[in-house]
């Protein structure tokens, strides 16, 4: 494996990297703040930050501090390396953040470890699924290292017989199929375009599919099923272009089935494996569109390679395999059209060597029931999704001892990304965690974008507070940059895109003047006293309004807030209130922590007028605004939506996070209820 390449710094940005051994003798010299084996941070940039960020510190320092009801519980063993953060202050008020632990080797391309452990451990399973005609028959196909690297780069040797010279867009649910087309096309030098499947299936008037299809122009499209994507194929301009498919050919169209396309590798597999390249495109990973139409994400083999190795910088992965046993298992849903399932679980669990079982259930009402099939036959070891799938497992794990004993028997630590949770969630979790094990599970955040490939940071040290985005970690650099009253983060590093395939401004505007990207988001230290206790999530910069008085809500964080204060009822919030007197919401319930708590199968539009259910959600928003009388906080009036979030409208990503503005959108009606002086007889006045 090559030596990794050198971080991405410019010469103003000198990071403090001083070793343990020798802060010890230098330490009174250079005036620093010294956490013994964790930090080296000159003094004077924790002591002249401005007033507003202090006082937001001491505020989640003290909420912090009695948050957790089972903090007195022990953790499970978690091996994480000892932490050690670089930190850098400049006279403009600019910080700048490293991980100093160092980035481990990483190959130059997403293709090497699939050979690597189709050669170390041919036998072992690299994905397990159900069976794709029948998901309700029992047991789990399997795919071995050994089996996939062959059909991996018979699929390679198809496309290079081909002559393929363009992207190839894939229209599938995660399976073992598309697993190796991915990785087939990757291999002979291809994009991978993974579209998510509502575009074709649920949607009307296949807008974005055809923006997508006209923007990254592939040359090959591969479905699952030719006839259940007939109707989104017909929505296309296909044209003579081939379609790939796993089963039952589309009419109408030139098509070939994976296995007659696919031919055994050869020398020109090897040389196409050979050409491969840290700078190589592997994939267009799609953003979810929610400030507009879809951007194509410039993936390199590098960035998701690196990614990979930079959350195993942080873990002593020998320890590791001795708490856990030496293979890594997860059963996941995410979905690997988009970049948190197909590089954070997919890749990395590849990277690992270990085993992913493809959970085609979801957190919703439709789908938990096969989500909760497949975790009570999978015992995992790590375990990370969105806060929506936390939510409905902690219902499921308060009411199913047996999913709760299978899920809790092996697993070392659990995570969340996507979007921030409430710390109400983690307290349930951990209060079945103990009643099981007698131990807590760390359940720690992972953060980052589509554009970081996507992990920039993460919480890597046993955790009991939610909120949090965790520390740098090896190989990208974090820049806090003053924002009026916030700190913006931009990150820059080895995991970062290049830019956004055919759109050049957008790239431009992505990036500031140093190469570090926007990432949207405000952040604020939990400690100034203790910078290693990492950042927490403060708002989308893009998400704050400000109301007719003039003060400014930040959404973001008052949508969580909201959501932790009703303890379970609701699943997700609208922050409302753009040039009004007051802020209000749209509240979308949790269906069965609902239903559990009425004790009737009610269907949600039912549930949102039941008497249990309103006094829930009016009692904890009263508990919240009577802690939180501020307009910018004050919730004046909420109205229940009968229906969830729609994907296919735009109004929820695939990572489980509502588009706020587009929701408001589409929802208008629901909106004007909440403003109406008659005050209409489902809005719940607060």
């Amino acid at each position: 494996m090559p030596a990794r390449p050198a971080a991405h710094l410019t010469s103003d940005q000198t990071a403090i990297t001083v070793a343990h051994t020798e802060l010890r003798s230098q330490k009174q010299a250079r005036g620093c703040h010294v956490v013994p084996g964790v930090l080296a941070v000159p003094a004077a940039s924790l002591t002249k930050l401005p007033g507003h960020v202090e006082k937001q510190a001491e505020g989640i320092r003290g909420a912090s501090a009695t948050m957790s009801e089972t903090s007195h519980i022990p953790f499970r063993d978690v091996p994480y390396l000892p932490q050690k953060l670089n930190v850098d202050r400049r006279a403009d008020g600019t910080i700048l953040l490293d991980n100093g632990q160092p980035l481990k080797d990483f190959p130059r391309h997403m293709l090497w470890p699939l050979r690597h452990w189709a050669e170390q451990t041919p036998d072992r399973t690299w994905l397990a699924q159900r069976d794709p005609v029948d998901p309700r028959r029992e047991g789990w196909q399997e795919i071995s290292y050994s089996e996939a690297w062959q059909r991996v780069q018979a699929m390679a040797q198809g496309f290079l017989n081909a002559g393929a010279d363009a992207p190839v867009m894939i229209l599938s649910r995660n399976t073992i199929d598309h697993a190796v087309v991915m990785y087939g096309a990757m291999l002979a030098g291809l994009p991978g375009v993974p579209v998510t499947p509502a575009y074709a299936l649920r949607s009307q008037d296949f807008a974005r599919l055809n923006y997508v299809d006209d923007l990254v122009a592939p040359k090959f499209i591969y479905v699952e099923d030719g006839a259940e994507y007939q109707r989104g194929l017909d929505g296309m301009a296909v044209g003579d272009r081939l379609i790939l498919y796993s089963r039952n050919a589309p009419t109408g169209y030139q098509s070939q089935s994976i296995d007659a396309f696919a031919a055994p590798g050869g020398n020109s597999v090897a040389e196409a494996y050979d050409r491969l390249t840290p700078e190589t495109i592997a994939k267009f990973m799609l953003t979810s569109g929610s400030t507009g139409e879809p951007k194509a994400v410039i993936n390199t083999h590098g960035m998701v390679a690196a990614n990979a190795k930079m959350i195993r910088s942080v873990w002593d992965e020998k320890m590791l395999a001795q708490v856990t046993g030496e293979v890594q298992v997860m059963c996941n849903f995410l979905p690997w059209s988009h970049t948190y399932g197909a590089n954070a679980i997919l890749h990395n669990m590849t990277d690992w060597g270990g085993t992913l079982y493809l959970d085609w259930g979801a957190p919703t009402p439709a789908r938990l029931p096969e989500m909760i099939r497949n975790m009570k036959d999978v015992s995992t070891t790590q375990h990370t999704t969105v806060p929506a799938a936390w939510a409905a497992l902690a219902t499921e794990f308060e009411r199913d001892e047996a999913l709760a004993e299978t899920f809790f028997k092996r697993i070392c630590s659990m995570a969340y990304g996507g979007a921030a949770m409430g710390q109400d969630i983690y307290e349930r979790i951990q209060a079945v965690a103990v009643r099981v094990t007698g131990t807590r599970i760390s359940l720690s955040a992972g953060y980052g974008a589509t554009e970081t490939s996507p992990t920039a940071s993460n919480v890597h040290w046993p955790n009991d507070t939610m909120g949090l985005i965790g520390l740098p970690l090896p190989g990208n650099t974090f820049k806090l940059v003053p924002a009026g009253d916030k700190l913006e983060l931009r990150v820059k590093g080895v995991n970062v895109t290049p830019g956004y395939y055919r759109n050049e401004e957008k790239t431009r505007a992505a990036f500031d003047e140093e190469g570090f990207y926007r990432l949207g988001d405000a952040v604020r230290f939990v400690d100034l006293d203790r910078p290693e206790k990492g950042l927490a999530f403060d708002g989308r910069t893009a998400e704050e309004f400000k109301l007719a008085n003039g003060s400014w809500v930040s959404a973001g964080k008052l949508r969580v807030q909201a959501v932790e204060a009703v303890n379970g009822a609701l699943a997700d919030a609208v922050v409302c209130g753009l040039n009004q007197n007051e802020v209000c919401l749209l509240g979308f319930i949790n269906e069965g922590y609902c239903q559990r708590l009425v004790d009737a199968a009610l269907p949600m539009a039912e549930l949102i007028h039941h008497p249990k259910v309103v006094d829930a959600v009016r009692s904890g928003l009263e508990r919240h605004n009577a802690h939180s009388p501020n307009p910018a906080s004050r919730i004046a009036r909420i109205v229940l939506q009968p229906t969830p979030p729609q994907a296919d409208a735009g109004e929820i990503t695939e990572k489980g996070y509502i588009n706020q503005n587009k929701a408001q959108t589409l929802r208008a009606q629901e909106v004007s209820k909440l403003y109406d002086t008659s005050h209409p007889s489902d809005v719940i006045i607060l």
